[in-house]
């Protein structure tokens, strides 16, 4: 049976490339971009999305302040918008979207945490936007345990209309 499979993807193998269209690149007429089969050109560099866009929440440390009993972090978050779910073709919003958002406050001292649901509203036109701060903040006594204090805030992205979090 294996002969057999081989034998006929070795009688196959040239027209695997026979089929291909071919592509003439020496001819001047030849359009250099692609067209609609209208014959109009397609615009491959749009910020116009046919689909829902796909959003990251990134963290920016913007602050960081140590010392041997003290430690204090401040991170911005941004919501930034992509075209395909891989995260590498950036896209601006073609309408404005209510972005759903999570902010936690967990107390490492206590192993509490509090959450928060929040949304902002983002305006059409941008790729990228601010949408808070978080803070890591924590006090050490002179063994290196936590003192009297030890939190932190931060964000989370939920799901919501008009945009996709998800991997």
């Amino acid at each position: 049976m294996n002969r057999t499979f081989l034998a006929a993807t070795l009688a196959l193998f040239p027209l695997m490339f026979a089929c291909q269209p071919e592509i003439d690149a020496q001819n001047p007429e030849a359009p250099s971009a692609l067209e609609q089969k209208s014959g109009t050109p397609v615009d491959t560099h749009s910020d116009a999305l046919a689909g829902t866009p796909f959003v990251t929440l990134e963290a920016v440390e913007t602050a960081r302040y140590e010392d041997t009993y003290y430690v204090h972090v401040e991170t911005a978050y941004y919501a930034t918008f992509w075209a395909d779910r891989a995260r590498s073709i950036p896209v601006n919003l073609s309408s404005a979207i209510q972005l759903n958002y999570r902010s936690t406050f967990y107390n490492y001292k206590y192993n509490q945490s509090t959450v928060s649901n929040l949304s902002t509203t983002l305006q059409a036109g941008g790729h990228s936007y601010y949408i808070g701060t978080g803070i890591y903040e924590c006090d050490y006594d002179a063994n290196g345990n936590i003192d009297h204090r030890c939190d932190e805030t931060y964000l989370t992205l939920r799901t919501g209309v008009g945009y996709d979090g998800s991997w």
